[in-house]
């Protein structure tokens, strides 16, 4: 089962916080059940098909749990299932857009490439967020009130991480800090930087990615924490890195 559970993480992409978080705590709930999962199992699938069935179910319930259960945006359902598919790819199951697009060519009835990234670029950038209950909100009375403890923590916050993201923009190539500029701050998309550069989008797709993946080693590196790295940072509407560049 703990094999089962590394596995389903792994396939899931999740991060390595997240796959402990996940896993910690579908140990735990099998064990308040006794196991009981192995005396349902019939035989009428494979015993590791059927537990994978199973953890991805406590997955679920655990991302609900965690980040509220999943919804793709008005802009994805009007665009259709192809959309709402790459959607739910990115937004909620952490892939980049260029994995999200690999991932969807090897679906049978999948559309070409470039059409998978037309529909890609014209999808809203989400952050996850996390959902309360509609009794929370109703407590929460008409009124909107800012602490201003909150407010400064949260600018000092953001000055901290926008300062260590400037550090980190230094330690990349010229070229990747120009592409990062144009993309964030002129807000030019991937498709359109590849026909200035008369390159491959995917291959401008996989070059974005590991400038991405090394702007988030550094920040973590220099103390900010995974969760504000991908809440204040990560995406084409971040008010941060378009400060930063």
């Amino acid at each position: 089962m703990a094999q089962t559970l590394r596995d389903v993480a792994r396939a899931r992409r999740l991060s390595p916080d997240d796959a402990q978080d996940f896993i910690q705590t579908a140990q735990v709930r099998l064990l308040e059940r006794n196991y009981d999962v192995f005396e349902r199992f019939t035989g009428r699938s494979s015993l590791r098909t059927y537990l994978t069935v199973v953890v991805t179910r406590l997955l679920l319930d655990w991302r609900n749990s965690v980040y509220g259960k999943w919804r793709p945006s008005a802009v994805a359902v009007r665009l259709g299932k192809t959309a709402v598919a790459l959607e739910r790819l990115i937004a909620r199951d952490g892939y980049a857009p260029s994995e999200a697009i690999e991932h969807m060519l090897g679906r049978p009835d999948a559309p070409s490439r470039d059409d998978l990234q037309r529909i890609t670029e014209a999808l809203p950038f989400r952050q996850r967020t996390r959902l309360v209950s509609e009794e929370i909100l109703q407590d929460m009375g008409g009124i909107w009130f800012e602490d201003p403890l909150d407010a400064a923590e949260q600018r000092q916050t953001e000055r901290r991480i926008q300062h260590a993201l400037a550090a980190a923009l230094t330690q990349l190539p010229a070229e990747e800090r120009w592409l990062i500029h144009v993309r964030y701050k002129q807000h030019r998309s991937v498709q359109a930087l590849a026909q200035i550069l008369h390159t491959d989008p995917k291959r401008l797709y996989r070059r974005f990615d590991r400038a991405l993946r090394s702007l988030r080693r550094a920040m973590i590196a220099a103390g900010v924490t995974r969760s504000d790295v991908a809440r204040h940072t990560m995406g084409p509407a971040s008010p941060v890195m378009r400060r930063a560049v």
